[in-house]
């Protein structure tokens, strides 16, 4: 089901993308030159992946949407996040690129083939774009832009880290992120299978077809979920 309202999905993503600077830019903890270059870094990314997304649904179905753009720029914030304060601007763009590509394709294509139901494409956009983001990291991240990849670690149980992250940095960095990647995604659907089986056997993990089709505000709630005329 499309969105009923557009107006109100490009005011949601404005206010994602300027929040997104909280964290993204916040979390270098200073207003210093990382900082700055992780807000550039995730300005670039969000732009280039919004216009991906447009100009892939112009190629492919003759017309770009709002819609489109919008997922686009959420898919590029969520991609960029774990590369932004490692990556130079160079890097932002292709991850961009990437980030209107591969959600898209996720989106529009994996879900399909897999069956799954994902109304808000959580899984397309967030899941796959967040690891697509955690991978590139391993690929684009520098010492140049985050001086404290060069810096060494004491005390630390692992060869690489001992003599400092410059030593993987931009060589066999993207395979210790791959290992987190495996590691997180077991955790996570471990995680997932628990939660579900915890509240399917509580108060049960769908509706019934017909009451989703009327929209739970009216039906859970009494209240219309928009204004109408």
């Amino acid at each position: 089901m499309a969105p009923h309202s557009m107006v109100l999905c490009m005011v949601g993503t404005g206010l994602l993308w300027v929040g997104w600077y909280g964290f993204n830019a916040g979390s270098a903890l200073a207003p210093d030159g990382i900082a700055a270059n992780a807000f550039m870094g995730t300005t670039l990314a969000t732009a280039v992946a919004s216009f991906t997304w447009a100009m892939l649904e112009y190629a492919l179905r003759g017309k770009p949407s709002v819609l489109g753009f919008c997922s686009g720029a959420v898919a590029g914030l969520v991609v960029i996040t774990p590369a932004c304060g490692y990556v130079g601007p160079s890097g932002a763009v292709i991850i961009g690129v990437a980030a209107g590509i591969v959600p898209f394709f996720a989106c529009t294509k994996l879900k399909s083939w897999l069956g799954y139901d994902d109304a808000l494409d959580t899984f397309g956009i967030h899941a796959v774009g967040g690891t697509l983001g955690a991978f590139l990291t391993g690929l684009f991240a520098t010492a140049t832009v985050n001086p404290n990849l060069s810096l060494s670690i004491a005390g630390s149980l692992n060869p690489a880290t001992q003599n400092g992250l410059a030593r993987i940095v931009g060589h066999t960095l993207w395979i210790e992120q791959l290992k987190a990647i495996v590691v997180t995604i077991i955790l996570a659907v471990a995680g997932s299978a628990i939660i579900g089986a915890i509240i399917r056997g509580a108060i049960g993990l769908r509706i019934a077809p017909d009451v989703e089709r009327q929209g739970l505000d009216i039906n859970q709630h009494g209240e219309e979920g928009y204004i109408t005329s």
